[in-house]
């Protein structure tokens, strides 16, 4: 312990004389250092942090599906057998997420978001109320006799001022009166991680709350909306209730082939159950190898950078131990063995790295609070549930991660100052005196790998930089960036289809007469947008479906002269239009990847006829009256899928839409009339969410510009200290290089044969650098646009191999290190031969 008291404290004090180098190694460790902490934080508090109940790791989630889509809901019925057959499970339960309107004293509608759930959930779940208390069994017996509801911890202080009388009182949701019987604990926010729910509803309240769909939502089986949460009998194991589900399954499907088998073309699909563990699930399963590979992503450009920094260091404290060389010589003189030069070395490298490491935790507290001030505004009711505070892995993580560091960037300069020749050392090195220079391999290779990990990252920086400047509204099949969406949520209990028509249609014509709407639009999902696209089965005329493939195809739902309001070309055809109204045929339009698909080719699409099931089984044909170009509306899928249409007027009862009004002039200025137009209908429609097409899509590419700013950010910082090692190793060649630079000035060598010299040997070792990134670049780069980690383009309009981004970056970083090596070139054509001869 004194031995390594005396280390920390000597180390300490060569630290502090060469305050330079221990200042330059803090800052480059700390944003490699904090970096990597943040994005650690980050992937523990969206996959690694259990949720917040009673032993979760006895917890499981369960799914119905099939093969191709196996984690989908259940319906309420199958969760009632299930639940009293189960034998392996002390509780299961069952929720389901929903939007909800919560209405205020002075009319006000606010939307939120919650959870309809089985009496048993919270029990289950083993999370007791923070106040009140939760449900019990017999408010989730009889439909509609219970008007209760749990609200969370935020919504109590957020909304009701952290009122403890609330307990008792009445809140409206979805004009349905509920009493408020409890509040749920702070740390517990639902279910599903990211997505904060604000209330809790018990299933047989559903009817009320959802008139659509009514008392079908809990005795219909083909109201699948539903997911299960089971704890695990003690001493039962997964496997044992993954085996025991199957056979549940097979019972289903022989007791309820309606809803257990499905028929996809000339196949039957048999449902099944999936049992998965809570750590399974914290994310959606269908979602979670691709945040996986988002993670990784991101841990390989912080480590890149990370590594750019350690062999920067590294080449500073080889520099470092020449200098020492002396000192190092006279201890081993003294009796000081090899081994305790190697730890005192070491002590004082890990010692940097852990001042490092501590600065570190404080820039990831930073980044964690500069990562949500950037969130942009969320649609209304979304709001994010992410505990984003350190905890003690995130602790343990970066003190580990600190002491990995200073042990790899100080092994190899302790090792080869151990190695010191002592006798030449002390006679002042000859090899010094008699004016020869010897390379450093190791310094040389540590500049190569900095400049071709530094142009590596640089590369896939420019990528996803050029790539975000492409993925734009106008990029997505829109008219421009001059657009209001208005996004328009009905209440079932005050519209039927024919009052809803009517509304779309006065709202249309009240915002088409306000100054500067140049169109009105409506569709029910933003190609591209939050919501994503809906998707439904349907026949296609003439088309047989070969074993197991699905007819279930993305679609939407479009208004009159949608896709000439938002100028989108047709290949052929022509737009729904005033013809396609309610009780004329039934016409719909396709994308030219639907008529390839399904009939060949463009031209053989018009005329032929979709085919969609509707109420009692009744089949209605669609002729296709158009077929639209792909362009880019599509332009965040990896592939153009087929898609097809139906006009709105023709369709039942539509409660969700989204109105888009283009614009002549700033769309901003238009807003508040498009909220003043749709409260004038109705008063009680949420109008907070009526905002720009850049700001409704600020959400959508919050992701991309997320990583865009972690990409440019490291390869700034990569930059930054490639541009500090080439410096480095140049200038430290130059003051070595002080004899023979004097003797050949001496022998008549001109200052910028000495300047081509230094130069020249500098931008030597710079191009294999440059050469080993470019090979990295092709090679590397194609992950970001690799179909088996990413759903969805990384890389929109651009290619990974874009020659203007390859040829741009290096010339750039060719500069700034032709830059680094001219500066102590320069210097060194000032030497004074006489000088420089007298030195040595």
């Amino acid at each position: 312990m004194d031995t390594l008291i005396n280390d920390l404290r000597y180390g300490l004090k060569m630290l502090w004389k060469s305050k330079g180098l221990t200042l330059v190694a803090v800052v480059s460790l700390t944003v490699g250092i904090g970096a990597n902490s943040a994005i650690f934080s980050l992937v523990n508090a969206i996959l690694l942090r259990p949720r917040p109940v009673a032993m979760p790791e006895q917890l499981v989630e369960l799914y119905s599906g099939d093969k191709e889509n196996p984690y989908h809901t259940t319906s309420y019925p199958s969760y009632l057998d299930f639940r009293e057959r189960n034998e392996v499970f002390s509780g299961l339960a069952a929720y389901g997420i929903s939007q909800f309107k919560l209405s205020g004293a002075a009319g006000q509608t606010e939307q939120i978001w919650g959870e309809i759930v089985s009496g048993n959930y919270f029990d289950v779940l083993g999370v007791p109320a923070y106040r009140g208390r939760t449900f019990v069994a017999d408010e989730d017996a009889v439909p509609n006799r219970n008007p209760v509801v749990v609200i969370s911890h935020g919504l109590w202080q957020r909304r009701f001022n952290s009122d403890p009388s609330i307990i008792g009182q009445p809140i409206v949701i979805n004009n349905q009166p509920l009493t408020v019987i409890g509040v749920a604990p702070a740390q517990y926010t639902g279910t599903m991680r990211g997505l904060a729910s604000e209330v809790w509803v018990p299933a047989m309240m559903a009817p009320a709350l959802d008139r659509s769909r009514g008392e079908q939502a809990i005795n219909s089986r083909g109201s699948k909306w539903l997911i299960m949460a089971g704890r695990l009998k003690p001493g039962v194991t997964i496997e044992q209730a993954r085996a025991r589900f199957d056979l549940l399954s097979k019972d289903m499907q022989a007791a309820h082939p309606q809803e257990w088998i499905r028929k996809r073309g000339n196949s039957m699909r048999e449902q099944f159950v999936s049992v998965l563990a809570e750590s399974e699930t914290r994310v959606h399963p269908q979602m979670r190898e691709s945040v996986w590979a988002v993670a990784a992503l991101l841990f390989v450009i912080v480590n890149l950078v990370m590594l750019i920094a350690c062999m920067n260091l590294a080449s500073m404290l080889l520099a470092r131990a020449v200098a020492r060389r002396n000192e190092i010589a006279v201890r081993l003189a003294l009796g000081a063995s090899r081994r305790r030069i190697i730890r005192q070395l070491l002590t004082e490298s890990v010692l940097l790295s852990l001042i490092a490491g501590a600065a570190g935790i404080l820039l990831t507290i930073w980044l964690l609070d500069l990562v949500m001030a950037f969130m942009p505004p969320l649609p209304e009711g979304i709001r994010i549930a992410v505990d984003l505070q350190l905890d003690w892995k995130v602790v343990v993580y970066t003190i580990a991660i600190a002491t990995i560091t200073g042990v790899l960037f100080g092994l190899a300069p302790a090792l080869q100052s151990s190695r010191a020749d002592v006798s030449t050392v002390l006679k002042d090195d000859s090899t010094v005196a008699t004016g020869r220079y010897r390379k450093s391999r190791l310094r040389m290779s540590l500049v190569v790998g900095q400049v071709a990990f530094s142009l590596l990252l640089l590369i896939s920086a420019g990528l996803v930089l050029r790539s975000l400047e492409r993925v734009r509204p106008t990029r997505l099949g829109f008219n421009s960036d001059n657009v209001v969406v208005a996004p328009i949520v009905m209440d079932e209990g005050d519209y039927d289809r024919r009052k809803a028509h009517e509304f779309y249609r006065g709202l249309s014509e009240r915002v088409g007469a306000l100054p500067g709407v140049e169109t009105v639009s409506l569709v029910n999902d933003i190609p591209g947008g939050f919501m994503g696209s809906s998707r439904s089965s349907i026949e296609i005329e003439g088309y047989k479906p070969g074993p197991g493939e699905s007819l279930h195809l993305d679609s939407s739902v479009v208004g009159p002269r949608y896709f000439t309001n938002m100028k989108v070309p047709f290949a052929q055809g022509r737009d729904f239009d005033e013809r396609d109204q309610d009780g004329a045929p039934c016409v719909s339009i396709v994308n030219e990847a639907f008529a390839q698909r399904y009939f060949g080719g463009t031209g053989l699409a018009l005329g032929r006829n979709l085919i969609r099931t509707v109420e009692k089984n009744e089949k209605v044909p669609c002729e296709i009256v158009g077929v639209i170009h792909d362009n880019n509306w599509q332009a965040l899928q990896k592939e153009l899928k087929p898609f097809f249409f139906l006009p709105l007027m023709q369709l039942d009862y539509r409660r969700r839409m989204t109105l888009l009004a283009t614009t002549t002039g700033d769309p901003a200025s238009l807003v508040p009339g498009v909220r003043r137009s749709i409260q004038e209908l109705d008063p009680k429609m949420p109008v907070t969410d009526v905002q720009t097409i850049g700001e409704n899509f600020s959400v959508m590419l919050y992701p991309f510009r997320l990583l865009a700013a972690v990409m440019g950010a490291c390869g700034l910082m990569a930059l930054l200290l490639a541009t500090v090692g080439i410096y480095g190793v140049v200038s430290y060649s130059v003051a070595q290089r002080t004899r023979e630079l004097g003797i050949r000035m001496a022998l008549g060598a001109l200052r910028h044969d000495i300047l081509k010299l230094v130069v020249g040997q500098g931008m030597a070792v710079v191009g294999i650098g440059l050469g080993l990134g470019l090979l990295l670049g092709f090679a590397l780069t194609r992950v970001l646009t690799s179909d088996a980690m990413f759903e969805t383009e990384l890389l929109f309009g651009v290619s990974a191999t874009d020659s203007l981004t390859f040829i741009g970056i290096t010339l750039l970083l060719a500069l700034v290190a032709l830059a680094a090596c001219y500066i102590p070139a320069h210097r060194a054509t000032k030497v004074d031969p006489v000088e420089a001869l007298r030195h040595g």
